[in-house]
């Protein structure tokens, strides 16, 4: 018997479809239930605000006020279930009989949750050095035009982010930790690391390859270009999360801590009269960085070794 192996994962049987069939499937889902959504919510959110959806299409963004930030984030929420949960779970419910990709079971080694809050609050520096790193990207003179084209896609994400996060109240709070925290981290991680990671899994056959795949494909999609590094390292930690753990709710944990710490801190900010420029918590020096990217080690080879010994529990219950 293997001592450790992935959750519902296993190798690619010629006898069974080829998992590019099922990346093909997802694709599909992704872009109809995203797009049906997607203009759910905008109907929805007109109706409810009355704001001209195409103002946004025509340089509205300079101009965002409570009505047409709330209006988005009504466009958000649908779009992310639309885009992320709908197809995940459909996905899940498709593949039943031959692969499941996740189960929403939590695991009862409540010290596993800790270990991941305390794995981001220790790898933070090591990922704000990153983030130092990946804003001062400079691409050759003759991909000029595309590192301007970058930069504006950048620039013009900047803007709605600082406007969702300057809003001031506990409910605006409230609905960024649901929109940006919960809903973002649930769906993401249920459509990345719960479906096309697992997919990958099985057609390449090697676990490190197939995470860091989804990893870079998870920080591409964000189309945040100055943030690509500390992104696609965040997808990879939440995939070994999803496969040293064997429950896709460490990913979702993980993830959700890291996106409901900027908004906290953000909200912490704007309340307190500062500027959003203040969340840079300083220059994060190599030392720090290194220091912090040994402690996070540290803890995620301990989550492992927790995690293979409350499998091997499980699996000698099973078989008594």
């Amino acid at each position: 018997m293997q001592k450790y192996k992935i959750l519902n994962a296993y190798p690619y049987n010629r006898a069974d479809n080829h998992p590019s069939i099922a990346i093909i499937y997802l694709l599909f889902i992704v872009l109809v239930s995203g797009f049906v959504f997607s203009l759910m919510g905008m109907v929805l959110g007109m109706s409810i605000y009355n704001v001209d959806m195409f103002h946004f299409a025509t340089g509205g963004l300079g101009q965002l006020g409570d009505k047409e930030l709330n209006y988005l984030s009504v466009v958000q929420i649908f779009s992310a279930i639309g885009t992320f949960i709908v197809p995940a779970f459909l996905m899940n419910w498709i593949q039943r009989n031959k692969q499941v990709y996740f189960n929403l079971k939590f695991e009862k080694d409540g010290f596993r949750y800790l270990l991941v809050i305390l794995l981001m609050v220790f790898f933070n520096p090591f990922f704000e050095w990153t983030i130092m790193l990946n804003e001062q990207m400079k691409l050759p003179v003759w991909l000029k035009s595309i590192e301007e084209w970058m930069r504006t896609k950048e620039d013009q994400t900047e803007i709605l982010t600082q406007a969702f996060l300057s809003r001031q109240g506990i409910d605006a709070l409230l609905t960024n930790l649901f929109m940006v925290g919960f809903l973002a981290a649930f769906g993401e991680e249920l459509l990345f690391r719960g479906c096309i990671q697992q997919i990958l899994i099985r057609w390449l056959g090697r676990i490190h390859l197939a995470i860091w795949i989804t990893a870079i494909i998870f920080s591409a999609i964000h189309l945040q270009f100055y943030g690509f590094i500390p992104r696609m390292l965040i997808g990879a930690l939440c995939g070994y999360l999803y496969f040293y753990g064997k429950s896709i709710w460490f990913a979702i944990l993980a993830h959700f801590v890291n996106n409901a710490s900027a908004i906290l801190f953000a909200y912490y900010l704007t309340s307190s009269g500062k500027s959003l420029d203040d969340m840079t918590l300083g220059t994060t020096t190599w030392y720090w960085a290194l220091a912090s990217l040994l402690i996070g080690m540290v803890i995620l080879y301990y989550f492992r070794k927790r995690a293979i010994r409350s499998i091997s529990n499980h699996e000698d219950k099973d078989e008594i």
